[in-house]
């Protein structure tokens, strides 16, 4: 809980920061892991485990997969630059009986930042789709990262 707390507090500060340079005709991909690199400091200071770090260019979504153990929590946390309005993230776990993926958590904000918080009940190997639901006018394509953090 005190990673989600830290990452709030930092991706608070999110706004401030001048990431334009990366826009959809752009080629720059500094300011998206610079801003990665904030959230990396962040989180070794405090005390947690980064096991996965991920950037990619997104255009409306993108799916994952990363196994994880119910042996921890994590957060899922997701950031992107300024040509995202609203950037959500769904978490879904395979139903062997249903033989589909289930959504077990997910994040609305309406934010260009989110963070999914899961312990979960088995170990087993998940998919996070990330989702731009909204652009700034102007935009189609924007880069995006992805962390996954536990203590």
């Amino acid at each position: 809980m005190r990673v989600g707390i830290l990452t709030l507090a930092i991706l608070m500060l999110l706004p401030s920061f001048s990431l334009r340079a990366q826009c959809i005709n752009g080629t720059k991909s500094y300011p998206i892991y610079k801003l990665g690199a904030q959230l990396v400091d962040t989180y070794d200071n405090a005390g947690a485990e980064i096991v996965r770090i991920e950037y990619d260019l997104i255009f409306s979504s993108k799916e994952t997969f990363r196994n994880l153990t119910s042996d921890w929590e994590y957060s899922i946390i997701g950031f992107a630059d300024e040509g995202v309005k609203d950037l959500d993230v769904k978490l879904y776990e395979y139903d062997d009986l249903l033989e589909k993926w289930k959504l077990v958590a997910e994040d609305n904000s309406t934010e260009a930042y989110v963070m999914v918080n899961y312990k979960p009940p088995v170990s087993a190997l998940y998919k996070v789709e990330v989702i731009v639901y909204e652009f700034h006018e102007g935009y189609t394509a924007a880069r995006y990262g992805l962390m996954f953090v536990h203590n």
